[in-house]
């Protein structure tokens, strides 16, 4: 997969080359649909309370894509713990398992948005105290600093929560390690 960029609007940043998580999701989503998972499952309505929508599901397996503020992973993990217990059907299938996909620390990105190390650490504590009887896999999307790697960079119409794209170049790039060995990286993309 690509990584997707776009530049910053915060402050103290703008202009700077962080992770794009409109552009992620978009290429995940359709590679997921390519391979039959159904997307923007609606929740049951005794339960929408908790959200309108989940991201895919497929023989009895919730998948959420996690690039948003940190909170949300635990609204979508209580979520899905409540409908594994409800024993709630999706596509003829009960919930049998949950996928979070988030992003690494290393990549640069909006202030407080979850990453995989976060995620990792959340759920450990949660599972360790029997918060959670659902089966939860957490992926990582990380790469290989210090090396050439495949592009997108994007910048939207809007500079926040717009997913309307005003232009989209595919190009390589290079995430560049920083000091410490927990710094994020930072991007430099090569013409």
């Amino acid at each position: 997969m690509p990584l997707h960029v776009k530049p910053s609007d915060q402050r103290g940043r703008q202009g700077k080359l962080i992770f794009d998580p409109v552009g992620t999701n978009e290429y995940i989503k359709n590679a997921l649909v390519k391979l039959k998972w159904q997307n923007n499952i609606v929740i049951p309505a005794e339960y929408r309370f908790l959200g309108k929508e989940i991201d895919f599901v497929k023989a009895g397996i919730i998948l959420e894509i996690q690039f948003s503020n940190y909170p949300f992973l635990l609204n979508n993990t209580l979520r899905s713990e409540l409908l594994f217990k409800a024993g709630t059907m999706f596509a003829k299938y009960s919930t049998q398992l949950v996928i979070i996909i988030t992003k690494a620390q290393m990549f640069p990105a909006s202030n407080s948005t979850l990453y995989y190390e976060q995620a990792a650490k959340q759920l450990e504590a949660l599972i360790k105290n029997h918060v959670f009887d659902v089966p939860i896999r957490l992926i990582g999307l990380f790469e290989q600093p210090d090396t050439i790697t495949s592009v997108i960079s994007t910048v939207y119409q809007e500079k926040r929560y717009s997913r309307i794209v005003q232009a989209r170049i595919s190009c390589q790039g290079q995430l560049i390690s920083g000091k410490l060995a927990t710094s994020r990286c930072k991007i430099h993309l090569i013409q």
